[in-house]
């Protein structure tokens, strides 16, 4: 049953994640002075108590509690107050969660929730921070043309999304092979997705058709038995033509 006090909360921790991560994002290519930064890591550390507390709260009252920790393995790394790229990263799969959990709960949004189940997209997310993690931590090791996690990461988003603007290139045979890498995983990954979209779409139009075919054919099914039962009636009156016409005959 939905609990309209929990699902705004939800939707009140959706926010404050969403300009948590903005602010984090910020300082990540924008440190600014150290005002700034305690500011930012105040408020993601209350973000993060919050977090924990509807963490808590919902696993209190989760009816599978071993498949709800099963589920939300990654986000409890992504709630950890930590300075630290990849456990900040992981908060957008807290986010995701947040959101769908919020869908669920709403009656009037059973059709978005659906789409969120059968897109698995926590679990592309997951796999998709991963993989830039992964990639972003051996190019600043094996490339001395990208020294810091910044231009890293700024390097690694740009190949996998084919921009390629140039401004940043691997300076060594290791990089430039991880720079082939991660341009073949962000194809794979947003091929992955395209190809999950296209099936539901091509789902629904299948379902669709398959409706509106059974509709046809159950309303020639009438139209047939609306012709039987004519058939019949027919048949009753020519029996009774041919009574009558017997009667006759015999007068």
């Amino acid at each position: 049953m939905e609990n309209p006090q929990h699902s705004n909360s939800i939707l009140l921790l959706i926010f404050l994640t969403s300009i948590d991560l903005l602010l984090l994002a910020y300082i990540l290519f924008y440190p600014g002075d150290s005002s700034v930064m305690f500011f930012v890591r105040t408020f993601d550390l209350v973000v993060c108590i919050l977090l924990w507390i509807e963490f808590i709260y919902s696993y209190m009252h989760s009816d599978n509690k071993k498949h709800f920790m099963k589920e939300n393995a990654a986000s409890i790394l992504g709630m950890l107050p930590v300075d630290f790229i990849f456990l900040r990263a992981l908060r957008l799969i807290k986010l995701v969660h947040l959101i769908r959990q919020y869908i669920v709960q709403r009656n009037s949004k059973k059709t978005i929730a659906k789409f969120l189940k059968e897109t698995y997209l926590d679990k592309i997310l997951f796999v998709a921070i991963i993989f830039i993690f992964t990639v972003t931590i051996l190019i600043c090791i094996f490339d001395s043309g990208i020294n810091d996690m910044q231009t890293a990461v700024w390097y690694i988003i740009v190949s996998m999304t084919s921009t390629g603007y140039g401004d940043v290139v691997p300076a060594t045979l290791s990089g430039r092979i991880l720079g082939i890498v991660t341009m073949i995983g962000g194809i794979l990954i947003f091929a992955l997705i395209t190809a999950l979209l296209s099936s539901i779409y091509t789902s629904k139009l299948n379902k669709e058709n398959y409706s509106n075919f059974q509709s046809q054919i159950n309303e020639l099914t009438c139209e047939i038995k609306k012709l039987n039962e004519k058939n019949d009636e027919m048949a009753c009156e020519i029996k009774k033509l041919n009574e009558k016409n017997a009667e006759l005959k015999e007068k």
